[in-house]
């Protein structure tokens, strides 16, 4: 009778804590496939940053400081880990060459494959104050919030039910380029690959901080015109 009482309590354990990973990830997974709404239908770029801070920033961060602080998870489980300084460098100067030579080029490699053409985006921000704060401290949510949902996270909850590497890069790659639907499926498809390649790179070192700040380098690159993209164009 113990021994049974003590399986049966082990079940019940595994249930409670199989839901609670299956909640977190509808939790910080869906508000960015949802969030795309707004790059199709907000057209005031104050409400669409409202809208955006609030949900893939604002609202990820609180979830995972309340299953932090309250230890139903680890923040190991997220990606969040310390490295060494030089291998920070490393994996920070390789994924982001690698991450912005994909995305300065796959979008001409896939041109001719069939899809869907672009549905929204992001309004222009008028204010070259708010501009300047979301193409940098915002951009720097968007590496920091996208990576620890989509590598960190994602490889929690997948590795509960494979250790292929090969199934996680996979399904976490296409989980991350559809958060991108909205701006059509040749998007979806570079930004798939991008994941692919970050994921390759979190599965090898198991900490997330330098490929978020390489997450955040591809993206400056792209759209604060500081750097000339020309440099990464190969094709």
């Amino acid at each position: 009778m113990p021994h049974s009482i003590f399986r049966k309590g082990g079940r019940i354990e595994q249930i409670a804590k199989n839901r609670l990973y299956i909640l977190v990830l509808i939790l910080l997974a869906v508000p960015f496939y949802l969030n795309d709404f707004s790059s199709i239908y907000v057209k005031s770029w104050r409400w669409w940053l409202f809208i955006d801070y609030t949900s893939v920033k604002l609202f990820p961060f609180l979830v995972v400081f309340w299953l932090v602080s309250s230890k139903r998870m680890q923040a190991s489980e997220f990606g969040l880990t310390t490295q060494a300084a030089p291998l920070f460098l490393a994996v920070f100067l390789a994924l982001a060459l690698v991450g912005t030579v994909m995305d300065q080029n796959g979008y001409k490699l896939v041109a001719k494959l069939p899809g869907y053409p672009q549905l929204g985006g992001m309004p222009a921000i008028t204010s070259p104050i708010w501009d300047w704060i979301d193409l940098t401290f915002g951009l720097a949510l968007v590496g920091i919030f996208e990576e620890l949902v989509f590598r960190g996270y994602m490889n929690t909850f997948i590795g509960r039910y494979t250790k292929n590497p090969f199934a996680i890069v996979l399904i976490s790659s296409v989980a991350f380029g559809l958060a991108h639907w909205s701006l059509g499926l040749h998007a979806v498809i570079v930004t798939s690959a991008v994941g692919a390649v970050f994921m390759v790179a979190y599965l090898r070192t198991r900490s997330l901080p330098a490929i978020m700040l390489a997450h955040f380098m591809v993206n400056f690159i792209d759209y604060a015109g500081v750097i000339p993209k020309s440099i990464f164009k190969f094709v």
